[in-house]
């Protein structure tokens, strides 16, 4: 997807600040620790020897779709669970580890764009679950990620729509914040599933700041 210049000059047209989060705000994939934290490590383990060993391994040898096997993860780890017992583990994983995984020059790019007045998004394939109170604890104005269904109070182990990853993260973000034909858009990602999100940006960075 590209974007379509507008006649409008520069000075009329809005900024967005667009982030992915795993591996561009955060050092590191979290979704997975995420699971670990919550089920503790020593069952976190068991559980993926057990029953998911197939799933990694088809993944590290190209033969398993990354998103079919994080599908499995989810169930095994939170169908079933009160939403509410979750939520408590999102609120100590934002307390706990997710602030050591924080790059200091990724905020510090953040809070750039904020003393610019610039619309400040984050776009990721890590669930809102935890991303949303941490992003608004930042400060981003908007934060699309992951959806994960509940019924009844609980969730059922299945993404609610589709993972925010790849073409998805730009239809979140239109979706979010409008068209982009009349806006500036900088755009931070460091992964393949970044690709869409990068390509509809005037200043796209992959895996640096400047």
């Amino acid at each position: 997807m590209s974007k379509t210049m507008s006649p409008i000059t520069l000075h009329d047209r809005r900024t967005l600040a667009v982030f992915d989060f795993d591996g561009t705000l955060s050092d590191r994939h979290t979704f997975w620790r995420y699971l670990r934290f919550i089920a503790t490590p020593p069952v976190f383990w068991a559980k993926v020897l057990c029953f998911l060993l197939p799933e990694v391994f088809g993944v590290l040898l190209g033969r398993r779709n990354l998103m079919d096997a994080r599908a499995g993860f989810i169930a095994l780890f939170l169908a079933g669970m009160p939403a509410d017992v979750e939520a408590r583990h999102a609120r100590r994983f934002i307390d706990g580890p997710l602030r050591d995984w924080i790059r200091p020059e990724a905020l510090r790019r953040l809070a750039w764009h904020r003393q610019q007045g610039h619309l400040t998004v984050l776009v990721s394939n890590a669930p809102e679950n935890y991303l949303v109170d941490w992003g608004k604890s930042v400060g981003f104005d908007h934060v699309c990620g992951t959806r994960l269904r509940t019924r009844d109070g609980r969730l059922t182990g299945e993404v609610d729509g589709d993972n925010c990853v790849n073409a998805e993260k730009v239809r979140r973000l239109v979706q979010t914040v409008g068209q982009l034909d009349q806006s500036f858009v900088y755009a931070y990602g460091d992964s393949d599933g970044d690709t869409e999100l990068l390509a509809v940006a005037d200043r796209p960075f992959y895996r640096n700041w400047y």
